[in-house]
């Protein structure tokens, strides 16, 4: 579980963009890297196809994780947005949170000019923010 995570600008920037790309839709990937330093973003779709839940697409989930093991990276992090809602975890958010390892990072476009994110720990229901340091 980590303590803090770091992402480049060019990471954080690309994943607010894809995010904000499926808008009123919930967007919504995979992050890798090694020890806290994100090193590859992974856009994967939402198949739900919808403004308040999201379920990544098995067959680009699965590509994105192989790849991620192929370049010795970990699941760092996953990614989704709330369009219309706050930059915290949902109750359904917590009760699918099924990596425990790996951050959660909520992105609220509640003001598309100025997206607000937050990376959260959720393990075994328990909630910790935790920073997210551009570098």
């Amino acid at each position: 579980m980590a303590k803090h995570i770091e992402i480049s600008r060019a990471l954080y920037e690309s994943m607010v963009q894809q995010v904000l790309s499926v808008y009123p839709i919930e967007g919504c990937g995979l992050l890798a890297g090694k020890d806290v330093r994100i090193q590859q973003m992974y856009a994967v779709d939402n198949i739900r196809n919808s403004p308040i839940v999201y379920e990544m697409d098995p067959g680009q989930q699965l590509r994105a994780m192989i790849d991620l093991e192929e370049n010795g990276w970990e699941l760092m992090a996953i990614y989704h947005s709330h369009p219309n809602g706050p930059p915290t975890p949902s109750a359904s958010d917590v009760s699918q949170a099924y990596y425990p390892d790996a951050a959660y990072v909520i992105i609220s476009l509640i003001d598309q000019q100025h997206p607000t994110v937050r990376c959260f720990n959720i393990v075994s229901g328990k909630v910790t923010e935790i920073p997210l340091q551009l570098v």
